[in-house]
């Protein structure tokens, strides 16, 4: 079990900082080797994390697995780049899918941690999904502006840290509205006349 978790945090920071190991690895590996390595770090967190019981899963991992295949067979440099573009169009439609089922993927996650949750939180854990969905589609229309037209710095730069900023920015906005939200939730109950039944 430990050896389980140092291996999925291992793959973790990797996948986490691909764009570094893409930046400097390029020379030394070349592009064919790096897309192998990646598409091996995301089928190993996808097996360790139990997600390939997700059917949403299969999504990000059909775009990301083609990209890798078709950037190993090219030895392309430029068609490894996209693989961030990839991760978050497969990462959006896994969120997107989700939504076609009866409890969204933000729901799942939460109820691995809450064992009742009310129909006012699914509706919001539902508006969110959509929201992520939403913004990691723009993350991947600007990791693909990057990719075909920046250099492999700015492309670097963008994909390994600014996206990272956004990212946990909104997380962090998320939050604070979060706690906004449940007040307000909670005084709007407690104004609410008692029913009459």
């Amino acid at each position: 079990m430990r050896f389980k978790l140092v291996l999925f945090a291992a793959i973790a920071i990797a996948t986490a900082v691909y764009p570094f190991i893409v930046y400097t690895g390029l020379n030394a590996f070349g592009p064919a080797s790096l897309s192998l390595v990646l598409f091996a770090l995301l089928l190993g967190r996808v097996i360790l994390r139990g997600q390939y019981r997700m059917p949403e899963q299969y999504a990000q991992l059909g775009l990301v697995g083609t990209l890798c295949l078709l950037a190993a067979w090219r030895d392309s440099e430029l068609i490894l780049r996209y693989y961030p573009v990839a991760m978050s169009l497969g990462f959006s439609l896994f969120f997107a899918i989700s939504l076609f089922a009866e409890t969204s993927l933000i729901e799942r996650f939460a109820s691995l941690r809450v064992k009742h949750i009310e129909p006012h939180q699914k509706v919001y854990m539902r508006g969110l999904t959509k929201v992520w969905s939403l913004l990691l589609l723009m993350n991947a229309a600007v990791a693909g502006y990057t990719a075909c037209c920046l250099s492999l710095a700015q492309w670097t730069l963008y994909n390994g840290a600014i996206a990272y900023i956004v990212f946990g920015t909104f997380a962090l906005a998320e939050l604070v509205f979060r706690h906004f939200y449940k007040k307000r939730y909670a005084q709007n109950n407690q104004n609410e006349p008692p029913s009459s039944n």
